[in-house]
């Protein structure tokens, strides 16, 4: 059964909100990223639940939530990989007309590099390809609500958790997953994202 009812309906109040701190950080990060891959971001003047409206060059407009996840519990010594992130963002503060929750992760992959004098050292992945020292998920709104997501992320919990080194889908596909922004129809989204009836997740 899919969780859709929980999803918040339409704001009939006027509230005005804004994001401190690492949200505003995070929200900074995504427009830089859109608009690196061409996209126009729009803000809506009243922060009620959609952060950005993003127009692709294809022609597709897609409302986003843009969330950080927090550093939650943190492994022993050396098993930095573990480190547990914590999304506060339940299906139910989610609006029912928002297309993508995207979460930033402030996590950077270590690598494990052979040096000629030291031996086997970690290193972040960042500073060997010079890629970004973050990560993103956008999860698809249908692929959040869905029943069998709920396998492995509490969705529908006030906060759930994730760990990047035991990723499941739906967010296994969610990871950089950029090109959902220009996609223009969402039919098959749940088979993208593991969720289709008949293959395990």
């Amino acid at each position: 059964m899919s969780n859709e009812h929980l999803l918040r309906p339409f704001p009939s109040n006027l509230g005005r909100s804004g994001s401190v701190g690492t949200g505003k950080r995070s929200e900074a990060i995504f427009i830089q990223q859109c608009e690196t891959l061409g996209h126009e971001v729009y803000e809506p003047r009243a922060d009620r639940g959609i952060d950005f409206v993003v127009v692709t060059g294809n022609g597709c407009r897609k409302t986003v939530q843009v969330t950080a996840a927090s550093t939650g519990t943190v492994q022993p010594k050396n098993a930095i990989q573990n480190q547990t992130y914590v999304v506060n963002k339940s299906i139910s503060r989610l609006r029912a007309d928002v297309d993508i929750l995207a979460i930033f992760v402030d996590h950077d992959d270590l690598l494990t590099v052979n040096l000629p004098t030291i031996g086997e050292v970690k290193i972040p992945q960042s500073q060997i390809t010079g890629e970004s020292a973050h990560s993103w998920f956008l999860l698809p709104k249908q692929a959040m609500i869905h029943a069998r997501a709920h396998w492995f992320y509490n969705f529908e919990s006030t906060c759930w958790n994730l760990r990047m080194d035991k990723l499941k889908q739906p967010l296994i596909a969610a990871r950089e997953c950029w090109e959902l922004l220009s996609r223009k129809s969402m039919t098959g989204i749940e088979e993208q994202f593991g969720l289709e009836l008949g293959n395990k997740v």
